[in-house]
């Protein structure tokens, strides 16, 4: 159980889930499953990048004890229950597997650029925890960017090559869609896991939105995260599903009206159990745009 919650099980279910919600809303749909990749080969593609995201994980934890500590982060396991050389070790083999496993699947398909990018996203996540996430806006930016190319980069191997069908380019920009919108949403989550710990943060110098800007600034900016995040929904609600109420229901309830709360919580945190709760809605969010490539299937 600990080795579970160590990698984020949770996650990496949610991340198995939109890869195979956009092979069977977008790309089976639209090209039918005789032109996409064998189910083998997608489920081992799939797996290698959970694998190098599991292992992203567990070192982002181990360069992290000493800040979760003193945050009195109760989820710390690293140095705890799990010695830091036993955390190494099964960092080093799940990158290890999942970047050797992805480079194998993607010169067998003749997608080896995918390979290449699998190994740039693990170097990425290794430096990250090491010493970008203490840059200012940086380590953010850059964990937004690795899910934005999580969302994008499988799907689009299989639709850039039939680019000239004139399908592939409503499929591409709804993949686009939903690559910014994984984008801004994990750039809130993990804005708002800085304000949560500031105190934290100060101490150790880590240089974070609320550490530099301060708190209303930081709160401020992820209001209007929040905002255009809600725009971009109601857009494509109208644009993609005007006529089809379950849809534009869903978007209001599940969507639009968190994304409001939000805004609403933001403005009124004072407590890191706020912002606790404020991340668990910005997740339920995420997970609601996930599940919302269902309306795509046969559409």
């Amino acid at each position: 159980m600990k080795y579970l919650k160590l990698v984020r099980f949770q996650n990496l279910v949610a991340m198995a889930l939109i890869q195979y919600l956009l092979r069977y809303s977008l790309l089976i749909p639209t090209y039918g499953k005789a032109n996409v990749l064998g189910d083998v080969q997608f489920a081992l593609l799939v797996f290698s990048m959970i694998l190098i995201a599991a292992g992203g994980y567990v070192i982002n934890d181990y360069f992290d004890i000493c800040v979760d500590t003193e945050n009195q982060n109760e989820d710390v396991i690293v140095g705890r229950s799990i010695k830091r050389r036993v955390a190494l070790t099964l960092h080093i083999f799940l990158t290890t597997t999942g970047v050797l496993l992805g480079f194998y699947i993607a010169y067998k398909v003749h997608y080896l650029i995918l390979g290449g990018i699998m190994a740039i996203g693990a170097y990425m996540l290794w430096d990250y925890s090491l010493r970008l996430k203490r840059r200012l806006f940086v380590g953010n930016f850059i964990v937004a960017k690795l899910c934005a190319i999580f969302v994008f980069s499988l799907a689009a191997f299989e639709i850039l090559p039939k680019y000239d069908l004139e399908a592939s380019r409503h499929t591409l920009i709804v993949l686009c869609i939903y690559a910014t919108f994984a984008f801004i949403c994990s750039l809130m989550h993990e804005i708002i896991k800085d304000l949560r710990t500031v105190e934290g943060d100060k101490k150790f110098k880590i240089r974070t939105l609320p550490t530099v800007w301060g708190l209303d600034k930081t709160k401020e900016f992820v209001k209007w995260l929040s905002v255009l995040t809600a725009f971009m929904v109601i857009t494509v609600a109208i644009y993609e599903f005007k006529t089809q109420f379950p849809a534009l229901a869903y978007a209001l309830i599940f969507l639009i009206s968190p994304l409001f709360l939000l805004n609403v919580w933001i403005y009124k945190a004072q407590k890191a159990t706020d912002y606790e709760r404020i991340s668990k809605l910005n997740k339920f969010i995420i997970f609601a745009g996930i599940v919302s490539l269902c309306f795509f299937i046969n559409q």
